[in-house]
């Protein structure tokens, strides 16, 4: 049986992932910290479906409570803003080349994200699949195509930058 032992657990071993994967997506930590918030009490609510595997269903979680902020009440405008021009608030830049940060800019929003995903988060393409709802070839086959798009972009970038 799933119990408060079960969500401290929960907590105490993905807790520190879900608000750097908020973090990054929301550029601020209250905001961040209301989604982990969100997520930990959807997880409470939710709890006999979460599967053992966590870290997956807890990213798309986070996921769609950021979609839902995004949307509602009032804020839409100031978070897009923040969405648009990331700027990772933690101590290491995970894109520290300027011209790839650029092309990482220029993708559409469904292959940033996918990139991120698997850059950022460090995640498989089934565990991928999983956080977009979505199956583990079509993962597959969206990272391998925001993976050319991107060195398409950043190799742009590099000649316009000589």
């Amino acid at each position: 049986m799933r119990d408060r032992d079960w969500l401290t657990r929960l907590y105490e071993e993905y807790s520190d992932d879900v608000f750097r994967y908020a973090v990054r997506r929301l550029a601020s930590r209250e905001d961040a910290e209301d989604v982990l918030v969100e997520v930990y009490t959807v997880a409470w609510r939710r709890r006999t479906v979460v599967p053992d595997q966590a870290l997956p269903w807890l990213y798309r979680t986070a996921a769609n409570t950021i979609a839902h902020i995004i949307r509602g009440d009032g804020r839409r405008g100031r978070l897009q803003a923040r969405l648009t021009a990331v700027t990772p608030l933690h101590t290491e830049d995970p894109v520290p080349d300027p011209d790839l940060a650029t092309a990482l800019a220029r993708l559409a929003p469904a292959d940033a994200e996918i990139l991120r995903l698997w850059a950022w988060e460090g995640l498989e393409p089934t565990e991928i699949a999983e956080v977009l709802d979505t199956s583990p070839g079509a993962a597959r086959t969206r990272l391998s195509r925001a993976k050319a798009r991107l060195r398409q972009h950043y190799e742009s970038s590099e000649e316009v930058g000589s």
